[in-house]
């Protein structure tokens, strides 16, 4: 009978390890399978950060848990039902309905003490360096292991019932739980929490790691707006308003700074792009420029012009706004668009040569010897769909020599192509502050032009020209439209 016993111990045994080799784990997503006991005992958080609100109440089901959720807060509470150590695990999913972050609560000091000796040092998380602000967070950090994420883990110490927040540890500046500020070593300004639906608890945790103190007389909580003073000799006040049905989803954030102390705009130029903003060509009703990360749908607005009103300027704070618009997609400019590159050689070639070359060229339809009776200057007929027409201006001291070239473009889209900016620096211009006056300018010193940028106050489109030394208001292209 004992070594019957022995041998179906055995088979049983061998079953287990069998099966378990080939198990996915759910709670990780990774091929490596926790302890059973480990899991019921420490009930950790799943950290298939990404995953649907569907998704995770079917893993907390099945893992025996007590489940209550919430699709209007988009939150899912897992009351662990075989253990004592672990209260609750809240997760919690933007408005897309995606897991983000995951609140796990301990039921005493010395059962939190005991998750971090027993389970998080000895399963590849490690104590970070990283300090903040807040003297009382603990950060652990875990490297990934097989095909598990790595996590990240902010512990609170504080409360009698400590909290363990856990993210994924990519630091990116949509992070929930993000720790580091992404601050511009140039300027000194950094990110705020980003409006991707982060709650109130979240930001005041941002908050409080970056040292700042919430300012309860300029704050409007009914509202759904929260004020933070950051101490900062120039970016002295964060801003973040929460949508006003619920006051649970952060939908707008700002970082304002010192009227007189403002970055400049290749400053704060520099700072987007490097964060993945890219500048959209549309500017507010202020003139300020607005950039957009598109793989997030969210707009970074550059809100340093002061306003021309007399009561908006009472309550103007400069600064960078953040915030999400669906019908930005609609007035974004193309991304690539098909230009035709006119021919230089200004103050060089004979009008009828020029006018001959261009005739060679792939894009063009047809060269005509005058554009219309009002316009009495030669033109191309191009095959470009956004930039159908070049006119070709004589010169100013010699009419029978190729003076400019203007492209007119038809859709200020495509006028606003980030591709057209690049092309131009790829053939060698360089953005001109001393000549930009009414119109962006770019200089090609090697080839001795310039190109003027227009989205209407004179034309539509583009001037290139002889570089020319101009100091007032009055630039190339208006000069020979009024001639």
């Amino acid at each position: 009978m004992k070594r019957i016993t022995s041998t179906l111990l055995l088979l049983v045994a061998g079953l287990f390890a069998l099966t378990s080799c080939g198990w996915d784990n759910p709670i990780t997503g990774g091929d490596t399978p926790q302890e059973p006991e480990r899991i019921s005992q420490w009930m950790l958080p799943i950290e298939r950060y990404g995953i649907t609100l569907d998704e995770a109440t079917q893993i907390e089901e099945g893992r025996g848990n007590k489940v209550e959720r919430s699709d209007e807060l988009m939150t899912l509470t897992a009351t662990p039902q075989d253990t004592k150590v672990v209260q609750e695990i809240v997760y919690y999913f933007d408005r897309a309905g995606h897991y983000q972050v995951a609140r796990v609560k301990f039921a005493s000091q010395e059962s939190a003490k005991q998750f971090i000796d027993e389970y998080l040092l000895n399963n590849g998380f490690v104590k970070s360096n990283l300090r903040t602000a807040k003297a009382s967070e603990e950060i652990y950090i875990s490297a990934p292991r097989g095909s598990q994420v790595s996590s990240v883990i902010l512990v609170d110490g504080e409360q009698t019932e400590p909290i363990f927040w856990w993210t994924n540890n990519d630091n990116k500046k949509t992070n929930w739980l993000r720790v580091d500020p992404l601050q511009d070593q140039t300027t000194g300004i950094w990110m705020p929490l980003l409006p991707y639906g982060a709650t109130l608890e979240m930001v005041q945790l941002f908050e409080a790691r970056m040292g700042h103190t919430f300012d309860a007389e300029a704050s409007k909580p009914d509202r759904g707006v929260y004020k933070f003073k950051t101490g900062h000799e120039v970016y002295t006040q964060t801003t973040y308003w929460f949508d006003v049905k619920t006051n649970h989803f952060l939908e707008e954030s700002k970082v304002s700074c010192d009227t007189l102390h403002r970055p400049t705009p290749e400053q704060l130029d520099a700072y987007l792009k490097a964060q993945g903003f890219k500048p959209t060509g549309l500017k507010d009703k202020e003139g300020n420029p607005i950039y957009y990360d598109k793989s997030i749908k969210l707009i970074a607005n550059v809100d340093m012009n002061i306003p021309k009103a007399a009561e908006a300027k009472k309550t103007f704070r400069p600064g960078i706004q953040y915030y999400t618009n669906s019908d930005i997609e609609q007035l974004l400019p193309y991304e690539e668009v098909d230009f035709p590159m006119p021919l230089f050689g200004f103050e060089k070639e004979k009008m009828e040569d020029i006018m001959k070359k261009y005739g060679d060229q792939d894009y063009t339809a047809t060269v005509l010897p005058e554009l219309a009776a009002d316009m009495p200057f030669p033109a191309v007929q191009t095959r470009s769909k956004y930039f159908p027409t070049i006119i070709l201006w004589p010169s100013d001291n010699d009419e029978s020599l190729y003076g400019a070239a203007m492209v007119i473009c038809t859709d200020l889209k495509a006028l606003r192509s980030p591709s057209l900016i690049d092309r131009l620096e790829r053939r060698g211009f360089v953005y001109d502050k001393t000549r930009s006056i009414l119109l962006p300018t770019y200089i090609n010193e090697q080839e001795g032009v310039m190109v003027q940028i227009d989205e209407g106050t004179i034309i539509t489109g583009f001037s290139f020209s002889p570089i020319e030394n101009f100091k007032s208001a009055s630039v190339p292209m208006a000069r020979r439209l009024k001639r």
